[in-house]
């Protein structure tokens, strides 16, 4: 006879509800799938510190990738249940990563929805683990603040909030395409004030040129909002409208408007969080991070408490990391072409998986031969992502994606980042320009190149070779300062590959053979690539950066404004403008947000708006010309040539490998490229100062005269206008009267000249017969072009041995052999143009 036992009448006093207390909430849950009997160490801990301040609206906690973040996250929503701050909400980034999210809940037996309409969410019995989109859109299932009946939630979790951030800008921004009606209409509202602002940029638009980018006057915008409202109101239930809409419709006049050869972008400045009480209102908000290393973005995007953010919950180490072998090889080889680079990389991907992520089509492009794969759009990726991981596929390049992917293991043991990530957005294209090479771009692309450099390396166990190509990238990782940027434990990895790269180069055998050898030490995971890597992250522990002294100010102008309180929004906006110029002694961030002051403030006085733009364009001449016009302020060099040549590179340049890794990024802005032309236009004024000239950018800082204007130390000037995106190689009559326009300008307003030189940069020197070329204009076309690009980079590699660029001696030599001086320049690097017979 077998006795009858219930063991629940044991347990029946235990109440799970009743823990309080996450580790020991772990330890108690009865269903936990096997293989999770402990919590880690470094989960443990950040729990444990979580605990006591659980209570704050806004807490950071930072964990690198592979650390069981999402357990940790799960946790403290279950916990927060128990505390009796329910409904309990987890987002991740995308819907792939929620259901992964959703099946570690039902791993550690927790109850957890996927339907925000769920009751047992609404009612605090289960966390619901959806996207973020699904929140953040105009038709949101949560309900907006203009609802009867917002969705209550007391508790947020954001996973990947690092890369959450540039999503929410996604979310918030409308595009009006150039072929839709709407587009039509609202061109004929702003197109004498964009004229107005610059007629030849204005043109490149029209013509389809992809580089350049307008914002439409903040003035024209706010006066005629409501007959926007009339264009954009009836398409507010279509595709193009329908989940942005709701979120801006009440707030056109802050919104900014960029033009693009794509249409017209309508932006909140900010992401509109005040529109999502479920969010904002919620009790506790967690923001879990593995690679920002600033998180000034969640005070500024997310309108996260500054006070609690800038004081994170860490591990006491950081050195729970895979194992990464950072390469740079056309540093350690520096004859390799790309072209080589690439076929050694496919060698490679003969028998593992490599993966390239490049910033844009154009980039890709480079690939074709090799790649197994090119992928772009998220179902492609996913179901890219899903065969890498499942068996050999070879190479799979990955266009402009740069997070939200995981590849552990044999699905990625070679990680290429080819070239910087580029500006999606309008809005985000125009800002890139305006504040190029500030801490606040260079910031941004550090991180989103960690972002890229975490994919191959999703756990401890992990290990992963990462090459970096692309001139500015290389350049970018090169820089003095950029190690301070990175987050400790991929910054540690960084300098072991640094270590090793000073070994090679000291090396006169290294070859690509060599370099391949090398990556696969990693890719086998030989014993002392593992001793080494493991060394580099001993006692690695996370730092705390202080949040950029703008950010609060940035949220605290936005939010006012579309409250209505105009001058509290300009005012907060002249604070950020003032801490920009005297705290952080930025005076192109100073003129950025000072345009975004004005804009606040025109809606109270418009004339004092215009004043403060007018006195923000001597500190950043890319932003807003001001209804009155600017003056042009020529320069010339101070100096002689060779001088001025010698003390730019010295105060630009650390050393010789600095230098030549500068020009050759510069060669890099210089390529003809449709998608890039206003980089080109920079690079071009660029290499004026590093050859001694003055470079300066008469039509994007007062919207008159040319592209560039080279001036030297004699007083001849070179008019030039840059046409690196045209296509075909017959110089049209537009491009060639622009120029005749410029030089007439030039003319008439730049006194002590001695010789005016017309040039054109065309990959053609045949003007098309119904155009008037000026009388001694030279042509930089392909063949030239060649020709400068080699003698640029000949330049840089005789100064760069033993610094010899800091002798204006050796400058001058170099200057003289390669004919860089003065006029002969032109003759020397420009073909007589000819029209078409």
């Amino acid at each position: 006879m077998n006795m009858e036992f219930d063991f629940s009448t044991i347990t029946a006093g235990t109440d799970l509800n009743a823990i309080r207390e996450p580790v020991a909430l772990f330890d108690a849950l009865p269903s936990k799938e096997q293989g999770l009997g402990y919590l880690r160490q470094v989960q443990a801990t950040v729990l444990d510190r979580w605990s006591p301040r659980r209570d704050e609206t806004d807490l950071v906690v930072k964990m690198n990738t592979g650390t069981g973040k999402t357990i940790v996250g799960l946790l403290i929503l279950q916990v927060g249940l128990h505390d009796g701050v329910g409904p309990a909400l987890y987002l991740a980034l995308t819907p792939q990563l929620a259901e992964r999210a959703a099946a570690e809940a039902r791993r550690l037996g927790l109850s957890a929805v996927t339907d925000p309409r769920n009751a047992k969410f609404r009612q605090g019995q289960a966390i619901c683990i959806t996207s973020l989109q699904v929140l953040f859109n105009g038709k949101t299932k949560f309900g907006l603040a203009d609802s009867e009946s917002p969705q209550q939630v007391g508790m947020v979790v954001v996973d990947d909030a690092h890369s959450a951030i540039t999503r929410l800008e996604e979310y918030s921004r409308i595009l009006i395409p150039s072929a839709d009606d709407a587009y039509t209409a609202l061109m004929e509202l702003f197109e004498d004030d964009l004229e107005a602002q610059g007629a030849a940029k204005l043109m490149d638009i029209k013509t389809g040129e992809p580089g350049a980018v307008m914002r439409i006057p903040f003035w024209a915008w706010q006066d005629r909002a409501s007959e926007v409202l009339k264009v954009l109101h009836p398409l507010r239930n279509s595709p193009m409208l329908e989940w942005v809409w709701p979120l801006l419709k009440d707030h056109l006049p802050v919104c900014e408007a960029t033009l693009t050869t794509n249409g017209i972008e309508v932006a909140s400045p900010l992401p509109p969080i005040q529109q999502f009480p479920s969010y904002v209102e919620a009790k506790r908000r967690v923001y879990m991070t593995a690679t920002l290393a600033n998180d000034s973005a969640l005070v500024t995007h997310f309108a996260a408490n500054a006070v609690t953010v800038a004081n994170p919950i860490v591990p006491d180490s950081a050195a729970d990391l895979g194992d990464r072998l950072v390469l740079v090889p056309q540093q350690l080889v520096p004859d390799l072409s790309d072209n080589e680079l690439r076929t050694a990389i496919a060698s490679i991907a003969v028998t593992d998986n490599v993966v390239v992520l490049v910033p844009s089509w154009a980039r890709a492009q480079g690939w074709t031969e090799v790649a197994n794969e090119t992928v772009s759009k998220a179902d492609e990726i996913d179901a890219a992502v899903a065969r890498l991981r499942a068996e050999p596929v070879g190479l799979v390049v990955i266009v402009n994606q740069y997070d939200g992917i995981d590849l552990p293991d044999d699905a990625c043991r070679v990680l290429v980042i080819d070239g910087l990530p580029q500006a999606a957005s309008a809005s985000e294209r125009r800002e890139a320009t305006a504040l190029r090479d500030t801490n606040t771009i260079i910031t941004r692309h550090v991180q989103r190149f960690e972002q890229g450099m975490g994919r191959g390396v999703r756990s401890r166990e992990d290990r992963c070779a990462v090459l970096v190509m692309g001139r500015r990238l290389v350049e970018l990782i090169s820089l003095p300062d950029v190690r301070g940027r990175l987050s400790p434990g991929t910054r540690a990895q960084v300098e072991l590959s640094r270590q090793v790269a000073r070994i090679l180069e000291g090396r006169s055998d290294v070859t690509m053979d060599g370099v391949v050898d090398l990556i696969r030490k990693v890719i086998d995971g030989a014993e002392d690539f593992k001793s080494a890597a493991r060394q580099a992250l001993l006692d690695v522990t996370y730092e705390t950066a202080p949040l950029a002294a703008t950010a609060v100010h940035e949220r605290a102008a936005y939010d006012a404004a579309v409250r209505g309180m105009h001058e509290a929004a300009a005012d907060a906006a002249d604070n950020a403008v003032n801490v920009a110029r005297q705290v952080l002694n930025d005076d192109r961030l100073a003129g950025w947000f000072a345009e975004k002051a004005a804009a606040y403030r025109h809606a109270t006085d418009p004339i004092r708006a215009q004043t403060l733009l007018a006195g923000a364009t001597a500190s950043n001449s890319a932003i807003l010309r001001p209804i009155s016009g600017l003056e042009f302020k020529s320069s010339r060099p101070t100096r002689r040539q060779a001088e001025a040549a010698t003390k730019y590179l010295a105060d630009r340049y650390t050393d010789g490998g600095h230098l030549r890794v500068g020009v050759e990024a510069l060669i890099a802005d210089l390529e003809w490229d449709p998608e890039r032309t206003e980089e080109a236009e920079h690079a071009w004024s660029e290499l004026a100062d590093h050859l001694g000239f003055s470079g300066q950018r008469p039509e994007a800082q007062i919207r008159k005269g040319s592209d560039v204007l080279w001036t030297d130390s004699d007083g001849n000037r070179f008019v030039i206008e840059v046409k690196s995106g045209a296509r075909a190689a017959l110089i049209s009559k537009r491009d060639i009267n622009q120029l005749g326009g410029s030089l007439r300008w030039a003319e008439q307003s730049l006194t002590g000249t001695n010789q005016f030189v017309p040039v054109i940069v065309h990959p053609g020197h045949l003007v098309e017969r119904t155009g008037t070329p000026p009388t001694g204009t030279r042509a930089v076309d392909t063949d030239m072009h060649d020709k400068l690009m080699g003698a640029v980079r000949a330049y840089a590699t005789a100064l760069a041995v033993d610094d010899r660029f800091r002798d204006p001696q050796t400058v001058q030599e170099q200057l003289v052999h390669l004919h860089f001086n003065g006029l002969e320049f032109p003759a020397h690097y420009g073909v007589a143009v000819k029209v078409e017979s």
